[in-house]
């Protein structure tokens, strides 16, 4: 009887834990309520989706970094994310700075600026949402960075080079350009419709319309058809990407060959030995999960379901996973906004900025 009496008040105590945070809730309010959940909420051991669990990565290529999706900018001054600043038709989101004593300021001049990229303490990114026009931002000021009079966009980050398509009737323009805008030259042309591409050393990899795939050889100008693979980011000797069934694969960068590592995948990320991916799935509420994959694992770390109240839907629009940290962005309509650091174990470090009015 003592023993049941325990585990109805263990319950209890899980079930009050969550709660959804006000958009006036103090941030270790929160805090507190994610350790009440990571000391009593049981995590699945077996895994949910079929996947490979031994993998060897090895270390992810430097565009790994420059090409994934943000919620957070860093440099020595500190931190910059998007915030909640209001509006009359929809919800305002502007880029914000924090620095190192946590005062934050608006950054001027950007209420209308979407970033890709901050590289050398300049932005990189477009004006609005609606443009596909390439800025550098730095100071207030933009300049537009543009290969003659064309439209483009797609754009692709190295170290030295931002690349970009131009599309007409006849196929893909494939350019490339410095940082500054400058030596902008055409390093390919493939006369198919490119939806998407990587650049690996002098291959680009590329998806087109009608489930067509290949590599370009920019030294060579060598274009070579490939019954499958796609477009995806680089880790060791392998490219890793999602496929159109929406399965996770690897493909080996020596001889192209393609190896299913996980179904069910929507995004994913590295960390250290681990994949860390959301799954996919139709009418469910997976959007809201990530699964720890590698070292013989494949199980949930993390529910933002759990975290606030189930009776919403939550999409984790971001996994950031660089620079031995791992953050994530939640939203939830228009007007919520969760950004936050968590570790491998699936556990909030820190919350970072809280819009949580639904």
């Amino acid at each position: 009887m003592k023993k049941f009496i325990l585990i109805l008040c263990m319950i209890t105590l899980v079930g009050c834990g969550n709660v959804v945070p006000s958009a006036d809730m103090d941030i270790s309010e929160i805090t507190e309520t994610q350790e009440v959940i990571d000391t009593f909420a049981e995590v699945p051991t077996e895994p949910v989706f079929d996947a490979v669990t031994d993998i060897e990565l090895g270390e992810p290529d430097k565009t790994y970094y420059l090409n994934r999706k943000k919620t957070l900018f860093s440099d020595e001054s500190g931190r910059y994310y998007y915030s909640y600043k209001g509006g009359r038709d929809s919800a305002y989101y502007v880029l914000l700075h924090e620095d190192a004593d946590k005062k934050c300021s608006f950054v001027e001049n950007a209420d209308d600026f979407n970033a890709y990229l901050y590289k050398d303490n300049i932005f990189y990114g477009c004006i609005s949402y609606r443009s596909s026009k390439l800025c550098s931002f730095k100071d207030g000021k933009y300049t537009e960075l543009k290969y003659e009079e064309k439209e483009i966009s797609d754009y692709y980050f190295t170290d030295e080079y931002i690349y970009c398509l131009c599309k007409n009737d006849a196929g893909t323009e494939i350019l490339r350009m410095r940082y500054d805008g400058s030596d902008t030259e055409q390093v390919a042309f493939i006369n198919l419709q490119i939806s998407k591409y990587a650049v690996h050393g002098n291959n680009i990899f590329y998806e087109a319309d009608y489930l067509k795939y290949g590599v370009y050889d920019t030294e060579t100008g060598t274009d070579t058809a490939l019954d499958e693979g796609g477009a995806g980011v680089f880790c060791g000797d392998y490219m890793y990407y999602i496929s159109a069934e929406h399965h996770l694969y690897r493909m080996n960068l020596s001889d192209y060959g393609c190896e299913k590592i996980c179904e069910n995948v929507r995004s994913f990320g590295f960390y250290n030995d681990y994949i860390l991916y959301q799954p996919y799935a139709i009418n469910t509420d997976v959007d809201s999960q990530i699964y720890r994959l590698g070292k013989g694992e494949n199980i949930k770390i993390f529910d933002a379901g759990e975290l606030f109240e189930n009776d919403y839907y939550y999409d984790i629009s971001v996994i950031q996973a660089e620079d031995e940290h791992i953050f994530i962005k939640i939203s939830s309509g228009p007007y919520f906004s969760y950004i936050a650091e968590m570790d491998i174990d699936g556990k909030i470090v820190e919350t970072i900025y809280a819009h949580t009015s639904i």
